[in-house]
């Protein structure tokens, strides 16, 4: 019974990791996400709070800057044979809105400061009830808020330093299906559902960064260090179905399946930009961004629960990964701006960790956007596909799912984003 429950935590607390690791989030403002978050070398508004702060030193006045991305994913699964037949399951329709709100202000010529509250990791992944592998996940989500307040100074007419906090909270939320299997290789019998909730501790991060820029060329770099959330009060509640039909499947279900706390962690990891901007023609600029992620991190994950025998070391195999950006913005009049950005986005998981709870690939990302000012407003929109194409956990004929649930997963997701400008 212990080792059965044990199981099923695991793969609970298991889920919630491998879903954060494939997941980050970079659209924190109308503009920047239209040139597909191309910007470390060059502040254009609040928004360089969160992709490179000593852009603030640049900045002019007093300055608000806010808004959100509408995210619409959609994803299908088309299992292996001979275990499952040809039919395609659909992810439910859902919508996430991570947000970048700022404000900042220009003490001196030199010296300027703000306060970002973004939402860098999250989304999530939804099934419907008939979904095969619901008893690996129904539903998972993740929520990070991040509130970092930072500041920049210019150490030069073209040099720019900046650094500030992080303060970090993360939020999860799983569930799936529970089964009970007579022995191994049975089908199983599904006798309820388990949702595993929890809220993580205060953790704090930093970030440092420099900019140079003339009037046509920008250099940008920026660091956020990696933050280690805790969770030490997980709750895993259990739903027993009332008509189970198998006296004996119903009374071991009853004993073993029982509400409890649960500990463990979860890392966001550090991660580093460099880019180049450059003024290539009078109303035409264009970016080049490089991001690397230390996803390397998940090496293992540590489970603590009241009971000293359910205690377990999961061993993981995260690979580090890169993004490749490059935005450009057309000035097409003194109100009214164009912009385009394309994104390489290179997955950090393992082949072996493609489940139902993140079937993630290597992501191509399109986007294009329209700002337009009005007098001390300014409101910026746009579009953006990601493509995550199609993957596969089968290779050369052998499924590597470290469940033995094997299939193709085919995913996207349409992103619309909208911000609005003021300056005080």
């Amino acid at each position: 019974m212990k080792k059965l429950l044990m199981s099923l935590l695991i793969f609970l607390f298991t889920g919630g990791v491998l879903y954060a690791g494939g997941f980050n989030i970079y659209e924190f403002g109308g503009k920047s996400s239209a040139m597909g978050g191309a910007v470390v070398a060059r502040a254009w508004d609040g928004s360089t709070i969160f992709y490179n702060p000593s852009g603030l030193a640049f900045l002019r006045g007093t300055q608000f800057y806010g808004g959100t991305t509408l995210i619409f994913p959609a994803g299908r699964f088309v299992g292996a044979a001979p275990l499952f037949s040809a039919d395609v399951y659909k992810t439910k329709n859902s919508v996430f809105s991570p947000i970048g709100v700022y404000f900042s202000h220009k003490f001196s010529e030199k010296l300027g400061a703000g306060i970002g509250v973004t939402n860098p990791f999250g989304l999530g992944v939804e099934w419907h009830d008939n979904f095969p592998g619901r008893g690996l996940s129904r539903n998972a989500q993740l929520q990070s808020f991040y509130v970092s307040p930072v500041i920049a100074f210019r150490v030069t007419p073209n040099l720019s330093l900046g650094g500030g906090v992080d303060f970090v909270v993360a939020h999860v939320k799983l569930e799936r299906s529970v089964f009970i299997f007579d022995s191994p290789g049975s089908p199983g019998y599904e006798v309820g559902q388990v949702k595993l909730e929890g809220t993580s501790n205060l953790a704090v991060g930093f970030t440092a960064s420099a900019m140079f820029r003339t009037d046509k060329l920008g250099l940008g770099v920026a660091y956020r260090h990696s933050i280690h959330n805790k969770f030490e009060d997980g709750d895993a509640n259990f739903t027993i179905f009332d008509n189970l039909s198998v006296p004996n499947v119903a009374k071991v279900a009853q004993s073993i399946l029982v509400d409890q706390k649960a500990k463990t962690a979860l890392d966001f990891p550090n991660f580093i930009s460099a880019g180049i901007y450059y003024q290539v023609l009078e109303k035409l600029g264009l970016e080049v961004d490089y991001v690397w992620f230390n996803w390397s991190v998940f090496d293992k994950i540590s489970l603590d629960f009241p009971d000293d025998n359910l205690d377990q070391t999961i061993p993981e195999d995260y690979n580090d990964a890169w993004q490749f950006r490059v935005g450009a913005n057309y000035a097409l009049n003194d109100k009214v701006s164009l912009r385009a950005g394309y994104i390489y986005d290179k997955t950090p998981q393992p082949i072996q960790s493609v489940s139902p709870l993140l079937p993630d690939n290597n992501r191509n990302d399109f986007s294009f956007g329209i700002g337009y000012i009005l007098g001390k407003y300014q409101i910026d929109l746009g579009y953006m596909l990601v493509d995550i194409g199609e993957r596969s956990t089968v290779e050369n004929g052998v499924g590597k799912n470290a469940f033995g649930f094997d299939g193709a997963y085919q995913s996207r997701a349409d992103l619309i984003y909208g911000s609005i400008g003021i300056n005080f």
